[in-house]
């Protein structure tokens, strides 16, 4: 029975050990930092589970946030100012929302209670070559080691260098529920902003997301010292919202909107980047990527933690089928996962640039048609569904004939 190192404690890392531990095969997690650090540390992301991904968790038997009052329901999607573009569609499984400082800790406690093994380690190439030498197959699962050049960036697949937005997430107290829950999802002349219900150790909380163009009024959020002046921070947000965003604006009651515990603010940004699936470390054993560590989008369309949760249980699958652990197996299991990233990369990064016209004009039809609305949201869902309706001018007029005239 083949042992397998998993570096990272991340949503990829431990999805990929829960998975082989299933299957029975031995595997030792590598983590950054111990759960405890996790748990007390700042916020890492602020992550939406779509339906095929909590389905992946009941697999797994971690869905402990399942109940219905953990649901998110859908997408009300609010279009730029003077466009006119507005629209509500339901998922077709609901989605949530869980803040990753409770829920990596409970799964890694899953993991323990099922005889895994963790051991804290830093993800530099030394370290990775060194308990490489004990195990079969080492999986990099690690954002942090993407930064160590093990994996070399893939240009052909990574078309920015830079950062395309400066974003600022937090979480934050003050903002009225809807029931049902759904992401709002506003598309401004200066970014995007996104809201949604999460759990957290103090129960559901709103997370917000924003997008900012380089050089817009929103850039200022990113680089603001919320620690130092909080309520300044807060002040600045709202002022930006009720310019921007009044529709998400409307739902914030002054008195009580505030930052949910100080430091609760994540700020930067990411360059959308693909990097190469595998390498062979100086000891001789193979090392795939898998996550961050290969392939890092903007958290534009909400599918990091859907494809790298994706991409772990297909890794699963194809490492479960048994070696050798060589080249070609490598390979195999780069050429199998781009099948699944592929789509997420187009689409995420279609999202960066200008819109199209074509998709335009699908959210001007989904406006003026429920059919169209509740057609098109469940592709948040179904990744290369989604890809399939807005690659092009001709797949997005076949998807709304079709959307159309079969409703």
């Amino acid at each position: 029975m083949p042992d397998i190192a998993i570096v990272g404690a991340g949503i990829s890392g431990l999805h990929l050990a829960l998975r082989l531990q299933q299957a029975g095969l031995t595997t030792t997690v590598y983590a950054e930092r111990s759960a405890e650090e996790v748990a007390a540390g700042r916020p890492l992301s602020l992550p939406v589970w779509f339906g095929r991904t909590r389905q992946r968790e009941r697999e797994l038997g971690v869905a402990h946030w399942d109940g219905p009052d953990n649901q998110v329901r859908g997408v009300n999607f609010v279009g730029p100012a003077g466009s006119g573009v507005g629209f509500y569609g339901d998922f077709d499984e609901p989605a949530s929302g869980v803040d990753l400082r409770i829920y990596l800790p409970r799964l890694t406690a899953d993991y323990l209670e099922r005889g895994g093994r963790v051991e804290v380690l830093r993800p530099e190439v030394a370290e990775i070559d060194r308990v490489s030498r004990d195990h079969d197959l080492v999986v990099a699962a690690s954002g942090r080691a993407a930064t160590t050049g093990l994996f070399p960036r893939d240009p052909d697949r990574s078309p920015y260098t830079v950062p395309q937005r400066a974003l600022t997430a937090g979480l934050f107290h003050g903002i009225a529920s809807v029931d049902p829950s759904f992401v709002h999802f506003q598309v401004t002349e200066v970014g995007e902003v996104f809201s949604t219900r999460l759990v957290t150790s103090d129960g559901p909380v709103h997370g917000m997301v924003v997008e900012a163009l380089p050089g817009s009024p929103f850039e200022q959020l990113a680089s603001y010292d919320h620690m130092a002046d909080p309520a300044g921070f807060e002040k600045t947000l709202l002022g930006l919202l009720t310019v921007h965003a009044p529709e998400l604006r409307e739902r914030i009651t002054d008195g009580e909107f505030a930052i949910r515990r100080p430091g609760d603010v994540i700020q930067g940004g990411i360059t959308p980047t693909v990097r190469q699936g595998w390498t062979t470390l100086p000891s001789g054993r193979v090392a795939l990527a898998l996550g961050d560590a290969w392939v890092l989008n903007d958290p534009l369309t909400g599918q990091g933690a859907n494809l790298g949760s994706a991409c772990a249980f297909e890794m699963a699958e194809l490492i479960v089928a048994g070696g050798p652990f060589d080249a070609g197996f490598a390979e195999q299991v780069a050429e199998r996962l781009w099948r699944l990233a592929e789509p997420v990369v187009a689409w995420s990064n279609m999202h960066l640039g200008p819109p199209p016209e074509h998709l335009n004009g699908l959210l001007a039809a989904a406006t003026a048609d429920p059919r169209v609305a509740h057609a098109f949201i469940p592709n948040f869902n179904h990744p290369a569904a989604m890809w399939d309706t807005i690659k092009s001018p001709e797949a997005t007029r076949s998807w709304l004939d079709t959307v159309t005239t079969s409703a």
